[in-house]
């Protein structure tokens, strides 16, 4: 195995991730031991939507089973099938969590940076959640929605007309069992604002300006997203 070729993943955000024969080599983290755990509980649980941890190699970086399939790169890639089924891949995520220890009193386990980017589909089915880093942990459930419609329905100025924006937006809602879309807008645009913030206090100049834009987006948009909901 440690003589198999290496193969960078386009996958995921996360720099160093790898793919060694039917394995995923990913460097070590903050929050490595706790996500291992995480994941060995999804596993326990019969959770099949997420990778899992099988050690670490002699660089010692951690060892995940590869998911095979597709991560899509363009919002027209998304069908109505794709977006219904991550969506009800993701609420059995949190559902597989809710109530355990992992969730340290939290309502469940978040992904943390859950989007299209981070998805693995199989024709319309959304079969793996993928690039589990520093970002995971316990949180509410409308934070991990939330981002995730931010990404899937593409909510912003790129994202087309806000009328298709609110549609993927209440869908994705439905196929989860959300039944408060407004707060998911809600929560979308303070996610904006957290990471204004964390931009801010961190100096990053460049990313401060582009979530102040997506705030204005937001500020001019979300009254007409949620009339649409």
């Amino acid at each position: 195995m440690g003589h198999e070729a290496e193969h960078v993943l386009s996958g995921g955000t996360t720099p160093g991730v790898v793919r060694v024969g039917d394995t995923v080599r990913r460097p070590v983290h903050d929050r490595s031991s706790y996500v291992r755990s995480v994941l060995r509980h999804l596993e326990s649980v019969g959770f099949d939507g997420a990778p899992r941890f099988l050690g670490t190699d002699q660089s010692g970086r951690e060892i995940f089973s590869f998911v095979a399939g597709d991560v899509v790169r363009e919002p027209a890639e998304l069908s109505d099938a794709r977006l219904r089924s991550v969506a009800k891949l993701i609420r059995r995520f949190h559902d597989a969590t809710a109530g355990t220890a992992l969730a340290e009193g939290a309502e469940v386990v978040c992904h943390g940076d859950l989007g299209p980017h981070n998805t693995v589909f199989d024709g319309d089915r959304a079969v793996g959640l993928i690039d589990w880093d520093q970002y995971v942990a316990p949180g509410l459930r409308i934070h991990d929605l939330g981002h995730a419609v931010w990404c899937f329905a593409d909510i912003g100025a790129d994202g087309g007309p806000v009328a298709l924006q609110a549609r993927r937006t209440r869908l994705i809602c439905e196929a989860y069992g959300w039944d408060d879309p407004n707060a998911v807008i809600d929560e979308i645009t303070d996610r904006f604002r957290r990471a204004r913030a964390e931009h801010r206090a961190a100096g990053r100049d460049e990313a401060v300006g582009i979530f102040s834009g997506l705030i204005t987006w937001m500020k001019l948009h979300s009254a007409d997203l949620k009339s649409q909901l």
